[in-house]
């Protein structure tokens, strides 16, 4: 995700980033536990990126900021937050917050996971309010192989989703690259369609009071940014009220 973010970042502002290793999957019932792991190492992670002075700090992993749910997921936004001592925030609630913003309900999933991974977000979102009327997955188990995908594969899979009976369609998953058909889709579907590096970099942005860069879509439109509860209270302790 990291060049697709840089590149959209409006001038004067620079993106940081440190791995937080996952281990290749060999199969599908590890996959779940793999992700998972990754949470024992954001504590360091966040100090090494807080150490940089950073306005925001994300831990841009869909995956692994919903498989645990929604409280789960707020309790890793907070303890970043003070492990960075800045304002925090996952992709998936940027995906959330982006989502609100838009005002709508009724959501269109595609996702590169697996069915066990997928589902996650599936309940995450339920969990969040959102009812999801359609998903697409393609079943992907490596890694590796998500972030080797084309922007047309993201893009033909929600060429494929039904979006009669949605209200935005999102593209879950940091480990692939959108943004190049983002503005097409958009006009295809005629819907909002928000991908997880768009809503991270959205978020991140507004959070540091920031009202421009990425591509000409529907979220980056909005006013309004509908951060949650958790993620305001991180930014009123660092000082911040974007």
């Amino acid at each position: 995700m990291e060049p697709e973010i840089s590149a959209a970042l409006p001038p004067g502002v620079a993106a940081y980033a440190t791995r937080v290793p996952v281990a290749e999957a060999a199969r599908p019932e590890e996959k779940v536990a793999s992700i998972l792991a990754m949470r024992e190492r954001l504590p360091a992670a966040a100090a090494e990126l807080g150490s940089l002075g950073v306005d925001v700090v994300a831990y841009a992993c869909t995956s692994g900021s919903f498989l645990h749910g929604r409280d789960s997921d707020a309790d890793t936004c907070a303890e970043l937050a003070t492990v960075a001592g800045s304002p925090a925030l996952t992709t998936s609630t940027a995906m959330v917050a982006a989502l609100r913003t838009m005002g709508v309900r009724r959501v269109a999933v595609v996702t590169p996971y697996i069915g066990p991974v997928a589902d996650g977000a599936a309940a995450y979102l339920v969990q969040s309010g959102f009812e999801v009327v359609a998903r697409r997955d393609l079943d992907l188990l490596s890694n590796l192989a998500k972030g080797r995908l084309e922007p047309e594969v993201s893009a033909g899979l929600v060429r494929e989703v039904d979006v009669s009976g949605a209200e935005a369609v999102m593209i879950s998953c940091t480990n692939w690259r959108t943004f190049e058909h983002l503005a097409d889709l958009e006009c295809e579907t005629g819907l909002p369609v928000v991908s997880s590096n768009l809503a991270t970099m959205w978020a991140a942005l507004r959070l540091a009071g920031i009202d421009e860069g990425g591509p000409d879509v529907a979220l980056l439109r909005e006013a309004g940014t509908a951060l949650p509860d958790h993620v305001r209270r991180s930014a009123a302790g660092a000082g911040r009220t974007g």
